[in-house]
C-alpha cells in the first residue's frame, strides 16, 4: 500500500463501525450538541446536510428529520450498502464520494458532519479546505477528532499504537495479527488545530466533560464513575493530551 492511499472497506476490518448499539449513544450526543449550537431544532427545516465518512449511516439517519435533504458519503461500499438497507427517511441519500473533492457547489451546505474521519484520508488539509468551501456563510461543521495521544488506539485496540513512529507501528500491528500497515494518521491537539485554522471554533470538549448527562455523554463519562469525579481543573490542565475533541466549526 502507498504511504497515504485511500482506505477502502474499513468496515470489513472494523465491524464495530456498523454496530447500532455502539453507535446509538454517539448519535444522541451529537444531536444534543447540534441543538445546543443552534444547528438543528429551529421552526423551519434547513436545506442540506452532508455526513462525510457516513459509514453505516447512523449519524445520517439521526439528522435526517431536521433537513430537507441529507447526503451521506463514503468510499466504503460495504458500509454504504448497510446504510442503504437501514435508510429510514425519504430525504436521505447515499453516494460513494471522495472527501477531498466533494461533488457539491460552493456555499451550498448548512451542516457538515465529520466525525472521526480526518485520520483516514490521504490529505486532511484538502478535506477541511473542501468543507470550508461547501459550507454556507452561516453553516456549521460538527467535528469529532481523536488525538494521537489516545492510549488505546480506537481502530485496532492496541495500546499506544498511535504514539509510535510509523515503522514501529507497522511492526506492532503485524506482531499482534492486526494487519500489515498502520494507515491512520492521528494528530496531536496542535496538529488538529492547524488543520482547522481557517474556521471559527467552538470547543464542546470541556462542556461535555462538565455536563455529561446534558449532552448524553455517559458512554464516555459514566455517572458516578471515577472519571466523573475528577475536578474540571484536572481536565483543563491535561487538555492537550485528551484522547478526543468535539468541536463546532464555522466560517
Amino acid at each position: 500500500m502507498k504511504e497515504r492511499d485511500y482506505q477502502h472497506d474499513l468496515s470489513l476490518h472494523s465491524p464495530i463501525l456498523l454496530d447500532l448499539e455502539y453507535k446509538s449513544p454517539k448519535v444522541r450526543k451529537m444531536l444534543s450538541i447540534l441543538q445546543d449550537a443552534d444547528a438543528i431544532g429551529g421552526a423551519d427545516r434547513k436545506m442540506l446536510a452532508v455526513d462525510i465518512g457516513c459509514s453505516g449511516g447512523f449519524f445520517t439517519n439521526g439528522i435526517a428529520p431536521f433537513f430537507q435533504n441529507v447526503l451521506g458519503m463514503d468510499i466504503d461500499f460495504n458500509a454504504l450498502l448497510v446504510a442503504h438497507q437501514q435508510r429510514e427517511y425519504e430525504n436521505l441519500h447515499y453516494i460513494g464520494g471522495d472527501s477531498m473533492s466533494l461533488p457539491l457547489p460552493d456555499n451550498s451546505v448548512d451542516l457538515v458532519i465529520c466525525n472521526h474521519v480526518y485520520e483516514h484520508v490521504p490529505d486532511p488539509e484538502r478535506l477541511f479546505s473542501e468543507i470550508h468551501r461547501i459550507l454556507k456563510s452561516d453553516g456549521i461543521c460538527y467535528l469529532g477528532a481523536a488525538s494521537r495521544w489516545i492510549p488505546m488506539e480506537p481502530h485496532y485496540h492496541l495500546l499506544f499504537l498511535s504514539w509510535l513512529p510509523k515503522y514501529l507501528a507497522h511492526r506492532y500491528m503485524r506482531f499482534f495479527g492486526k494487519g500489515n500497515y498502520y494507515y491512520e494518521n492521528l494528530k496531536s491537539y496542535g496538529g488538529i488545530k492547524r488543520l482547522i485554522r481557517n474556521f471559527r471554533i467552538t470547543d464542546y470538549t470541556l462542556k461535555i466533560i462538565k455536563n455529561p448527562e446534558q449532552f448524553h455523554a455517559t458512554d464516555m463519562i459514566p455517572k458516578n464513575g471515577l472519571v466523573s469525579r475528577l475536578p474540571l481543573w484536572v481536565w483543563k490542565l491535561s487538555y492537550r493530551v485528551l484522547p478526543t475533541y468535539i468541536l463546532i466549526l464555522r466560517k
